[in-house]
């Protein structure tokens, strides 16, 4: 299951420093997965997945990164999700990224 977590598109001036004319939308979504039983329930797993539309005149790109199960703990998720949407963080980059703020977090 995934839920919506946050969105924003980037800063137009941003974008034309990089020659891009367009806009680009990022979109920040909390997922859970209930894959281990313990004696009486299920334990939640939390991950992230980041969508990068680009609206490239007639033409519309979308990219995406899946990254699941990271942490039993919401709270940890919902720090990554929080630092990755005010860095504006894309799905190239984002496992490194992601990788890195869980040795900083958890």
């Amino acid at each position: 299951m995934k839920k919506f977590y946050a969105g924003a598109f980037l800063d137009r001036n941003y974008l034309k420093t990089m020659g891009i004319e367009y806009p680009v939308k990022l979109e920040y979504y909390k997922t859970r997965s209930n894959n281990e039983k313990t004696v009486n329930e299920y334990q939640l797993k939390y991950g992230i997945e980041i969508v990068k539309t680009s609206y490239n005149n007639e033409k519309v790109e979308v990219e995406n990164t899946l990254i699941e199960e990271l942490t039993k703990d919401e709270k940890i998720i919902d720090r990554i999700l929080d630092k990755l949407k005010i860095n504006q963080v894309t799905p190239v980059c984002a496992e490194y990224i992601v990788e890195d703020l869980l040795k900083e977090i958890g």
